[in-house]
């Protein structure tokens, strides 16, 4: 248990100091939101029609920005055979890798939300919004880090990682989009919300096996 500590602590120091801390995927999601009123125009109802999607669809879009650094690193510096040597479960270091990467770049995304739904002229905002957006974040940094499993032993692999994963991701939005528009037109929570859960459940089972068959075969 102490070794997946000291990898986790050792996760988030790369993580930050890698350039994929809270600036750069946060900046992106912002500058997102920032500009698309720019370009679908200004008119209340249609920001808000739009906001559910174009929130989810940044989401993803920054995620992106980091996923291709989560095992690069370590494959650089032998870290992880290392740590297949020390006997440690595969499975639980590349999860640890993803959460930590999560905590350092997706979760910043998540609290931007409510600040977000009230630029896309939202009804009712309130601190429920950031719940679709968070099951959503796990959900795209679990199958981001699948991606980036496959392609760890490649430089520049942050388009294969796009084209990889960007499928994976859409679910997340058609769901997550779903049940933003229910919270952020003052509705309860939906069906919508079981299903990103659901689905967050479903790569969390199995993501970790990928990431783990994969980067064996680096």
């Amino acid at each position: 248990m102490r070794g997946v500590l000291a990898i986790f602590r050792r996760e988030l120091v790369l993580a930050w100091a890698g350039g994929s801390g809270l600036f750069l995927p946060a900046a992106f999601f912002a500058g997102t939101i920032f500009l698309a009123p720019l370009g679908v125009g200004t008119e209340p109802r249609l920001l808000s029609a739009l906001g559910p999607g174009l929130i989810f669809v940044a989401l993803c879009l920054a995620s992106l920005t980091t996923l291709e650094r989560i095992f690069q690193a370590d494959l650089e510096t032998g870290a992880l055979d290392h740590q297949r040597l020390a006997g440690l479960s595969m499975e639980l270091v590349t999860l640890v890798k993803v959460a930590a990467h999560w905590l350092v770049s997706g979760l910043p995304i998540a609290l931007l939300t409510p600040i977000a739904a009230v630029m896309m002229r939202a009804e009712t905002v309130s601190a429920a919004t950031i719940l679709p957006v968070l099951l959503g974040s796990i959900t795209i940094f679990l199958w981001g880090g699948v991606g980036a499993s496959l392609t760890a032993g490649l430089r520049r692999s942050g388009p294969l990682v796009a084209l990889l994963v960007l499928p994976l991701f859409v679910p997340v939005v058609i769901f997550g989009a779903e049940e933003l528009n229910h919270l952020l037109t003052g509705q309860t929570f939906g069906a919508g919300l079981s299903l990103l859960a659901a689905n967050s459940l479903a790569a969390l089972a199995i993501s970790p096996f990928a990431m783990s068959l994969a980067l064996k075969l680096e």
